[in-house]
């Protein structure tokens, strides 16, 4: 019989076994502080499938649950050759949860250390993590990692990319940048294509994460964009990302979020002010939206994040996020055909967030990384994307007045 052996592990949390017990049994949590996708039926026999983006995986199931004492699960990560065993204990302490951990039955053999150190490493990163989760909400994988400043509006296809004069596969389209970012002092502006960072090629979204990978707060590198069809190149240096204030309560989160809205309705109306039929129906070529299908568009948005949102308060897990389809943006633009139609329904679903967040159940407050995952989504993510798709429609009505007027 081939020898195993185990790895041990110990992280104090200053959170009660309760909230430990639930960061180590529920799936969404799980990918709060350990994995990046998880499928999870929490039951003695229930399934565990845990994924990385760097393309490792695991699988388990549940042998032992002892509610705010024990867990325990099969494991058989990708590329192991047997089956091992992890086990967590928790203990109450004075200043919250002593959390143990062994991983064992794991193969002893000289040919498995790499396998074993990989492990190793792994959970010395899950349990750190597990702790600045728990007690602050910030995970570390976001707020310790290399920040650009970018916002994202989108990604390039290789056809589009040769449409658009790019000598490129593809890119990723920004919409601007945030404020005092090494994005924002290397100039990059909205609409500018990010095609190469560092010499790795950024095509789409996998391949500009794994482009950031290697780099730490405070490095450089090059990046290789294109604005107008023209090719330009910035040295950008790298920060660690921004922790947002986030309000501590729900009324006060719907009301700054409220806020927010109010300002971006402020600056649609005056944007579609005096706007016709006609033009917010005129598109410039057969693949690009129109004024009404992008109102659609930030319309299924919200209601996707408020899905996402209501998903993580029922202790579910939204894998993924709807990419624009046409179909849901054309089912809006059907049922509500008129510009004043579009804008009303937009500012109706602006008005069921703010109502979604001030009514956020004590439970999921408590969970500090669920917590702020929810406000800063909509409170710092969504009003950008919503900025961006604003100015696009103020340029799109211009071009539509000019080819109108020469009909």
């Amino acid at each position: 019989m081939s020898k195993t052996t185990e790895l041990t592990f110990a992280q104090e949390v200053q959170a009660a076994p309760t909230a430990v017990y639930y960061a180590l049994t529920n799936g969404a949590a799980m990918r709060e502080w350990l994995c990046n996708n998880s499928q999870v039926s929490t039951r003695v026999g229930g399934r565990l499938y845990l994924y990385w983006q760097q393309g490792f995986y695991a699988a388990g199931e549940f042998q032992k649950l002892e509610q705010d004492k024990e867990v325990v699960y099969s494991w058989q990560g990708k590329n192991e050759p047997t089956v091992s065993t992890v086990t967590f204990t928790l203990e109450p302490v004075a200043n919250g949860t002593q959390v143990k951990l062994i991983h064992s039955d794991l193969p002893a053999g000289e040919d498995a250390a790499e396998m074993r150190q990989g492990l190793q490493e792994g959970w010395e990163a899950g349990l750190t993590n597990l702790k600045a989760v728990l007690e602050t909400g910030l995970d570390k994988r976001v707020y310790d990692r290399a920040f650009m400043g970018i916002l994202i509006s989108g990604v390039v296809t290789a056809e589009q990319a040769e449409d658009l004069g790019v000598d490129a596969e593809g890119g990723i389209r920004i919409s601007g940048t945030m404020a005092k970012t090494g994005a924002a002092a290397a100039d990059l502006q909205a609409n500018d294509i990010i095609v190469d960072i560092g010499g790795s090629v950024t095509k789409d979204f996998p391949s500009l994460q794994e482009a950031i990978r290697p780099y730490r707060p405070g490095d450089s590198f090059k990046v290789t964009y294109y604005r107008d069809g023209e090719r330009k190149q910035a040295v950008m240096d790298l920060m660690t990302r921004p922790v947002p204030d986030i309000p501590a309560a729900p009324a006060a989160l719907a009301e700054a979020l409220e806020a927010a809205y109010a300002q971006l309705d402020k600056e649609l109306d005056e944007v579609l002010a005096n706007a016709t039929e006609a033009e917010a129906d005129y598109r410039p070529d057969e693949n690009s939206w129109n004024v009404k299908e992008l109102l659609a568009h930030l319309i299924t948005t919200e209601r996707g994040s408020q899905m996402g949102a209501a998903t993580q308060i029922t202790d579910g897990v939204l894998d993924g996020f709807p990419n624009n389809p046409a179909a849901w943006v054309k089912s809006v633009t059907a049922v509500y055909p008129t510009l004043a139609d579009m804008v009303a329904l937009w500012k109706r679903t602006e008005a069921e967030t703010v109502a979604l967040l001030a009514n956020l159940p004590e439970a999921t407050v408590a969970r500090k990384a669920t917590y702020h995952n929810i406000a800063n989504g909509f409170l710092n993510g969504l009003p950008g994307h919503t900025r961006s798709h604003i100015g696009e429609i103020q340029a799109l009505l211009t071009t539509a007045r000019e080819a109108l007027e020469t009909v």
